[in-house]
């Protein structure tokens, strides 16, 4: 059995002081309307470090002077709601798939929690207080942090998310074989749709040839798929996918399959015709060209923002040499993102934080456009990659993007 879940809780435990105690939870179904609710989606720090996909989980992990220990609770098992709602998982499985010898029941979780606070001297608590907006639902690790402050005004409350955030971004080799996987569906379901593409007329017949794919291989897309075309490629999150599909447009498709809690992200634009017109062939060009400097200037050291640098230096010069700007500063009325963003069991992954510096393992997008609305050409091209001792290796490079390439896979589906 793979110990690497083990391995994780020792790392995160070897990093925290004394009398201190970390509590996870994996969450819970999100309400949508009525008895309905949204699917529940597993809190990715609580199973980064179980592999327990089970809502109402928590992780209990307390470090001691004389004692270390790791205990999990998962669901008091109710054999009514289990004709209703399915299985829950047992002791036994909760142990095998997390490696965690004490697995008790959530019914004990209180009484434990409150033992270690009187009796074992535990005087710090780590929970997990993730925020990226002031107006986001507060999740459950700052929900129970508020319940503690009142009850135990005296305890240090502490934000564990940055030190398990910083374990998130150097990859395991398992963790890159999972996200390969996914890259592989999105190739399959990418040249499902593409090959279908010509006689395709709406945004959404190309989005359901590719989510038909995905479905087919027990996966699923890992964010609201664009596929946008014309003029609408050139809104960065447009995810409508209602529109016709003029012959002549460019189609830009950002997707990607998840599987196993971890992600792809791939964008492709490629002609609706099967062939690229000379003044698309041109932006799209620069685009790939831009693309390959940045891979170029991969590996650690590196900061995260200079990636960026080197497509805005790309864009200059060529964008001057075919006449759309003639300044540096309109560089940005046609490209209006940063080029990369970390990946893993987020898309947009743990990791993003100011002056971030590569390390080898981490995996990140590389992901130039360009989005000329007064042409009705939008232009993405995107491949996750690898970051290695000596450089970068380019997971998705399986994915076909040249000009060539992407006409023969039009015209020869």
């Amino acid at each position: 059995m793979n110990n690497e879940y083990k391995q994780r809780r020792e790392q995160l435990l070897s990093e925290l002081p004394l009398n201190s105690m970390t509590v996870l939870f994996a969450g819970k179904g999100v309400k949508r309307s009525a008895d309905g609710e949204y699917p529940f989606a597993v809190n990715r720090n609580f199973a980064y470090l179980t592999n327990i996909d089970e809502p109402e989980a928590v992780l209990m992990m307390v470090k001691l002077q004389h004692r270390t220990s790791v205990t999990l609770f998962v669901r008091d098992i109710d054999l009514t709601l289990q004709k209703w709602n399915g299985k829950y998982i047992s002791i036994d499985e909760a142990k095998s798939l997390s490696q965690i010898d004490s697995v008790l029941y959530l019914s004990a979780f209180e009484a434990l929690f409150v033992s270690q606070l009187t009796r074992a001297g535990v005087n710090r608590l780590y929970l997990d207080l993730e925020r990226l907006n002031l107006s986001d639902r507060p999740l459950m690790g700052e929900l129970f942090a508020k319940k503690i402050r009142d009850t135990h005004p005296a305890l240090a409350i502490e934000d564990i998310y940055p030190k398990i955030a910083a374990m998130r971004t150097v990859k395991s080799e398992d963790e890159v074989k999972k996200i390969e996987e996914c890259i592989l569906l999105t190739k399959a379901a990418f040249e499902r749709m593409t090959k279908r593409s010509k006689h395709l007329t709406y945004e959404y017949e190309l989005q359901a040839e590719f989510e038909y794919e995905l479905k087919r291989n027990c996966a699923a897309p890992a964010f609201d798929m664009i596929v946008a075309g014309g003029v609408r490629a050139t809104v960065l999150h447009y995810v409508e996918n209602d529109g016709e599909l003029a012959e002549d447009a460019l189609v830009l498709c950002d997707m990607g399959a998840s599987k196993d809690l971890y992600n792809s992200d791939i964008t492709r634009t490629f002609p609706k015709s099967g062939k690229f017109s000379d003044r698309q062939k041109i932006l799209y060009n620069i685009v790939l060209e831009a693309m390959e400097a940045v891979f170029a200037k991969i590996k650690p050291g590196v900061m995260l923002k200079e990636l960026n640098d080197v497509v805005v230096n790309v864009y200059e010069k060529r964008l001057k040499e075919i006449g759309l700007i003639s300044d540096r500063n309109e560089i940005f009325k046609y490209y209006y993102h940063g080029v990369s963003h970390f990946l893993g069991m987020d898309v947009h992954d743990v990791g993003q934080i100011e002056n971030m510096v590569l390390a080898a393992g981490n995996v990140i997008t590389v992901e130039p456009g360009l989005y000329v609305e007064a042409e009705s050409i939008g232009i993405r091209i995107e491949d996750d990659v690898l970051v290695t001792e000596d450089g970068y290796r380019n997971l998705s490079e399986c994915i076909v993007k040249s000009v060539d390439d992407i006409e023969a896979l039009i015209n020869n589906g």
